[in-house]
């Protein structure tokens, strides 16, 4: 995982940590499987690509399995929206 700065680790402690907490509490199933709780927050289009950690339309609540399967599935997860490419 790419090093933060220091200005993306102030944003990151300011806004995301609330983000994430308000995030988990109103979507507490994950929105891939349905089956399980949620435990990470997935961007979907990620830093590296252009996407903001801090806005809530880029943001899936996903169980460790399902979050685990998009990082290992890129292709797949991006045919099924879980991941943006960096010109969407």
């Amino acid at each position: 995982m790419r090093h933060r700065s220091a200005k993306t680790e102030k944003i990151y402690r300011t806004k995301r940590r609330n983000l994430v907490k308000s995030l988990l509490s109103e979507r507490p199933i994950c929105q891939r499987c349905s089956a399980d709780r949620s435990h990470d927050v997935h961007e979907k289009k990620t830093r590296a690509r252009g996407g903001s950690i801090t806005d809530p339309e880029n943001l899936v609540t996903l169980c460790r399995s399902c979050h685990i399967w998009v990082t290992e599935h890129p292709t797949e997860a991006h045919a099924q929206g879980w991941l943006l490419w960096s010109w969407e």
